[in-house]
């Protein structure tokens, strides 16, 4: 079994492995290490919420975690209740929650969104989640935060028991991959998000038609990004690690709120541009 040290364990051992050294070697390893620090500190591992990267199936059940599970990304975020995130290393997985009055969205994907990917997947149950989307964040870190504009939460929904198209505003009709999709964009004000409570946008493309069960689908998100520029509303740079709790992913994400009951959804996601 390969066994994965992550960075702070990783310096701890360095750390230990300093015993006996001469003065001059002390100084010069502790300098390297301090070095690694500030370089590891502008990446993924900065954030409180990331875990590990697990080589096998992995069960998430905190509140807030993110982190890797083969080569693909998962975020797992709750404000209560119970929900969890199973995942396998080929993208497999499956999302359980208990009814009750809380929020959870979570799933596998990427730690930074492409405009240029083309993302693979397909459902075999959802016994009722609020939206099956493919879910991310845009986050310009030079633009005042007084803008709602800085930071953008996007939604390219799939499937839905609750429409989010009645509190936004309209802004085109576009096809993409053969599916005629409606535009919109909502705010959110001092609410939760990955620079913490702050004032920002929602983009949205919905279908005509849900998604069905049972098929491979593709998102060709690029038409999207190109949609929404289309209405007016930039997605600011979706690849970078400037945010405070978590990095600019893009995954293909389970959300429920307030559910009134139990349920599951499972599926797979995978990097279609590669196949």
């Amino acid at each position: 079994m390969k066994i994965y040290f992550g960075f702070k364990t990783t310096l701890l051992l360095a750390a230990i492995s300093m015993t006996g050294c001469t003065t001059e070697q002390k100084a010069a390893e502790t300098a390297a290490m301090n070095s690694a620090a500030q370089v590891q500190a502008s990446g993924i591992e900065k954030f409180k919420a990331y875990t590990q990267k697990f080589t096998g199936n992995t069960t998430i059940t905190q509140n807030h975690a993110t982190g890797h599970v083969g080569n693909l990304f998962f975020t797992h975020w709750k404000d209560g209740g119970a929900a969890s995130l199973t995942m396998s290393t080929d993208g497999s997985f499956s999302v359980s929650w208990q009814g009750g009055g809380y929020n959870y969205v979570g799933g596998p994907g990427w730690h930074y969104g492409d405009k240029n990917r083309v993302i693979g997947y397909r459902f075999n149950e959802d016994s009722g989640a609020s939206y099956i989307t493919l879910y991310g964040w845009g986050f310009d870190k030079n633009m005042p935060t007084s803008n709602p504009a800085h930071l953008v939460e996007y939604y390219i929904l799939q499937r839905w028991t609750y429409d989010p198209s009645k509190d936004g505003v309209y802004g085109k009709t576009f096809v993409s991959n053969g599916t005629e999709y409606f535009t919109y964009r909502s705010i959110r004000e001092q609410k939760p998000s990955i620079n913490g409570p702050t004032t920002f946008y929602q983009y949205w493309s919905k279908p005509k038609t849900q998604m069905p069960l049972g098929q491979d689908h593709k998102i060709i998100f690029a038409d999207h990004v190109k949609a929404w520029a289309e209405s007016g509303w930039i997605l600011p740079d979706t690849n970078n690690f400037n945010a405070s709790d978590d990095p600019t992913y893009q995954v293909m994400a389970v959300e429920v709120f307030n559910p009134p009951k139990d349920g599951t959804a499972s599926g797979k996601v995978w990097d279609a541009a590669t196949k």
